[in-house]
């Protein structure tokens, strides 16, 4: 099809990053979009898939960097959630000592969560769901908003 001009691209999407890896080495595809596995809290993405799409130039597109709701405010709650369950005690450890490193240096979770996925050279965009236009008014603020490099510095990344 991309051949024949119907399509400029061929890609697929899952949030498992195995299935993405053995799709991007048979060289047929030009994006792949990945769910939830290159956020803040859990990079599996990074170890195979992310290094393969630099190899065969495939672009990837990140989504569900807020990990389904536990890093999409400034100070997760008790009863945030992550995989669209209650959060587990340690994620949500893990959430607010990023969030306490954001605060730090006077910028927010959500921030970090939309734009650390843009730092790696293979994620070429992040897709955000929004149903309402504060919402969209306040991505792009966050997109917008300056990160300073000690807070990078300052994750550890896992």
């Amino acid at each position: 099809m991309r051949e024949e001009g119907l399509v400029r691209a061929i890609g697929v999407g899952s949030k498992d990053s195995t299935v993405l890896t053995r799709a991007v080495r048979t060289g047929l595809l030009d994006l792949v979009m990945v769910s939830g596995r290159y956020t803040l809290l859990e990079q599996p993405a990074a170890s195979e898939l992310l290094p393969a799409c630099q190899h065969h130039d495939v672009a990837v597109v990140a989504v569900s960097v807020f990990n389904s709701g536990i890093l999409a405010r400034p100070e997760p709650p008790d009863d945030a959630t992550y995989e669209y369950g209650q959060a587990p005690v340690a994620m949500l450890e893990r959430a607010r000592e990023i969030a306490a490193i954001a605060g730090d240096h006077g910028v927010e979770l959500p921030d970090l969560a939309i734009q650390f996925p843009l730092l790696h050279p293979a994620i070429r965009s992040v897709v955000l769901g929004m149903r309402t236009a504060a919402q969209v008014r306040s991505n792009i603020e966050r997109m917008s908003t300056p990160v300073p490099p000690e807070v990078w510095e300052q994750i550890d990344v896992r």
